[in-house]
């Protein structure tokens, strides 16, 4: 059926291609929806038996290792780096092998399992992940042009599944084009676009607005606050781009010493991160996204050790190799190194007017794009989750630096660098994994 030479989708290929993207986005609102029952389960969990709390991710962690090990091959990780190797392969067998009905619903029970466990984990790579096996499935239903079939599907799944979980569709299309497809083929952009605006509308039409931040509420940035573009930049591009580095280079060992113990690592690995929840007092369990929006919206403080032990809860998560996202825990630590920089130029006189909100939405943009190396991405979604124009100019201007520094840190993407070890050879386009460490 893949075979086709027309150039254009017929009207039953249309009819097949969006309902599937309204597929995609039930997916979206699924995850969404487990995220928020799953704080509520950890809630009942802390005030009736407050020792379960910190053992859930050792016992998470411990049953998706096996059951993937098992019956779930393909479905570790994020799920952005098997997209993208998806993109690179040249047979329909080799994508199908990182795009199959059962590695989606692997997906989808995993990564639920992962959101109870309360690992530092979010959602939008297991939907994107999810969302390119619904839509490359569609080429077994309806005949569709042979670019369609190669890239266009993937491509446009993956774009709903950025812009479903966030409620961000420009965001969405805007990082399917700079990291997953990270070339673009025009033919393919009626797909993408049709893809991304009815996963949007299905969840926003069924649902409303869901999952977001909210209006915030952002002036034009003042002087002072541009003074500390460059120093919050700097900063969060170091610490973004050393993070980046750590999990490209040990990722892959740790792989390779859980095959070996596929019980005591995982374990292992949940404990600690089930330690920085006690340490944290619980906050560094789960997606982070309430801890964000805790900061954001309401302008609470939390403790100064949240943002590194969120950071270091993310690391440990990710390196446990359990489907889950990176974007959620890195935004919500990236607010709390931005009330670091907030706090500290209050102490100052010329600093005491700095408001704090932009200061975190500036931070947050340029940690996710050092981490991510992906800044226009970075900023598109914040001001979508936000709804604050006015500081889309700060965060570009931070997140261009970010991005520079994360470069000369980790010189490919983490995604990028991960996707490489789904490949005998080197046909990503990017530098193979071992290149972005040296």
């Amino acid at each position: 059926m893949n075979n086709s030479a027309s150039k254009r989708l017929s009207f039953s290929a249309w009819i097949v291609v969006l309902v599937a993207a309204s597929v995609v986005g039930f997916i979206a609102y699924f995850f969404a929806f487990m995220g928020k029952q799953s704080d509520l389960f950890r809630d009942s969990v802390s005030h009736n038996t407050s020792w379960l709390l910190y053992l859930l991710p050792a016992i998470g962690l411990t049953s998706i290792t096996l059951l993937r090990f098992k019956f779930f091959n393909g479905t570790e990780g994020t799920g952005i780096p098997q997209t993208i190797a998806a993109l690179e392969q040249e047979t329909d067998t080799e994508k199908q092998s990182l795009l199959s009905p059962k590695i989606l619903f692997g997906k989808i029970l995993l990564t639920t399992v992962g959101l109870f466990s309360g690992a530092s984990m979010g959602r939008e790579g297991p939907t994107v992940q999810a969302g390119a096996c619904i839509m490359f499935y569609c080429r077994k239903i309806v005949s569709l042009p042979q670019h369609v079939v190669q890239r266009g599907l993937i491509l446009a799944g993956g774009a709903a599944g950025i812009a479903a979980a966030f409620n961000a569709p420009a965001a969405g299309i805007v990082f399917s084009i700079e990291e997953i497809g990270r070339s673009f083929d025009k033919r393919n952009l009626g797909v993408l676009l049709a893809v991304v605006v009815v996963a949007c509308a299905f969840c926003i039409g069924l649902f409303g607005d869901y999952w977001f931040y909210g209006d915030i509420p952002i002036s034009l940035a003042s002087n002072a606050e541009w003074a500390l573009v460059p120093v919050v930049a700097i900063g969060m591009g170091l610490l973004g781009g050393l993070f980046s580095r750590f999990i490209v280079y040990f990722y892959p060992r740790v792989m390779k010493v859980m095959m070996a113990r596929p019980v005591l690592v995982p374990m292992g690995i949940g404990l600690a991160i089930g330690l920085l929840g006690w340490l944290s007092a619980g906050q560094t369990l789960g997606t982070g996204f309430i801890e964000a929006k805790i900061m954001l919206v309401q302008g609470e403080e939390l403790d100064w050790y949240y943002a590194p032990l969120r950071l270091f809860a993310t690391a440990l998560t990710l390196l446990s190799g359990i489907p889950g996202g990176l974007f959620d825990p890195s935004l919500s630590a990236g607010a709390g190194f931005g009330q670091w920089f907030s706090d500290l130029a209050h102490t100052f006189e010329w600093g005491k007017d700095v408001d704090s909100k932009m200061i975190m939405m500036i931070a947050m943009a340029c940690f996710f794009a050092a981490v991510v190396q992906s800044p226009i991405t970075s900023v598109v979604i914040m001001a979508e989750m936000t709804n604050s124009i006015y500081a889309i100019m700060p965060m570009l201007a931070g997140a261009l630096i970010a991005y520079a520094i994360s470069t000369r840190i980790c010189s490919c993407s983490i995604y990028v660098a991960l996707a490489s070890t789904y490949f005998k050879d080197s046909r990503v386009d990017e530098s193979p994994r071992e290149a972005c460490i040296d």
